[in-house]
């Protein structure tokens, strides 16, 4: 009798919930750039916790052009992400990875959002199948990355959402709406 040995060593994609950082993770300020100025939306913590329990990774992508303009610095923006990982760690929600672009717009650099770069980059450091997860933003520019990498787009009216939703018709792919993170839960499947 011969024991043949089956291949059982498929490579499994991780699911994402991308997210923008101001105006859907915390409250928006423009060029926030302080720990104190750091609010968090309610229900949240309870939202992204039922994502991160649901198998999905946890990312943040983020256009700081505050460090490309000078208005503050990238040790400025790394203490904003400590703070809001410590509030998000109160509901044992956990950020897998943090991309940031801290270019000003007239870089012209590759990462600024409406790019799907960072997207991209995620997508291959964490083994992730963009066409499998979403990603949530408040602005033009989220909607647009999430289409260029096949990511699923979802918009919130919070932060520049309410301004957002008035141009929503330009767009081919369907877009998920929601008045808040907490909303969002829906979509978990």
């Amino acid at each position: 009798m011969v024991d043949f040995c089956e291949n059982t060593s498929h490579t499994h994609l991780n699911k994402a919930l991308f997210l923008d950082r101001d105006g859907v993770i915390i409250e928006y300020v423009p060029y926030l750039s302080q720990p104190e100025q750091v609010k968090l939306p309610d229900g949240a913590g309870k939202a992204l916790k039922s994502w991160q329990d649901a198998g999905y990774l946890l990312i943040l992508i983020t256009n700081q052009a505050g460090v490309g303009r000078g208005y503050y610095t990238l040790k400025d923006v790394e203490k904003v992400h400590t703070y809001i990982r410590q509030q998000y760690g109160r509901f044992e929600v956990y950020f897998h990875d943090i991309f940031v672009c801290p270019h000003h717009p007239d870089d012209h650099c590759l990462c600024r959002k409406p790019s799907p770069e960072m997207l991209i980059q995620a997508a291959k450091k964490h083994q992730i199948d963009v066409s499998q997860s979403f990603f949530v933003g408040d602005a033009p520019s989220d909607l647009q990355s999430a289409i260029s990498a096949n990511c699923q787009p979802v918009l919130l009216l919070t932060g520049r959402g309410q301004e957002t939703i008035k141009n929503l018709a330009q767009y081919t792919t369907e877009i998920k709406v929601f008045t808040g993170l907490s909303e969002t839960v829906q979509l978990i499947d």
